[in-house]
């Protein structure tokens, strides 16, 4: 029989490659999934919550420093 801490972990572990939309599904299920597990399972799924947080804003902050990089490109390129 798979455990609740299975489960929570092979999310935790997909989502280390996951792109901002699918981090996004996955912290909604995981919110769902949250209210029926014991105690226990609560906490590990409130730290996966937080480390999908970080994953996900990590992942904005890349994509905003690319975007302000190629917003400064065509004007050094003139330059």
């Amino acid at each position: 029989m798979i455990t609740i801490t299975a489960v929570l972990n092979a999310i935790e572990a997909h989502a280390e490659c996951a792109i901002v939309p699918e981090l996004r599904l996955i912290k909604k299920e995981v919110e769902k999934l949250r209210p029926s597990l014991y105690p226990d399972d609560q906490e590990h799924a409130d730290a996966l919550l937080l480390k999908l947080d970080r994953l996900l804003s990590d992942q904005v902050v890349v994509a905003d420093d690319s975007v302000v990089e190629q917003a400064f490109q065509p004007a050094v390129q003139a330059a």
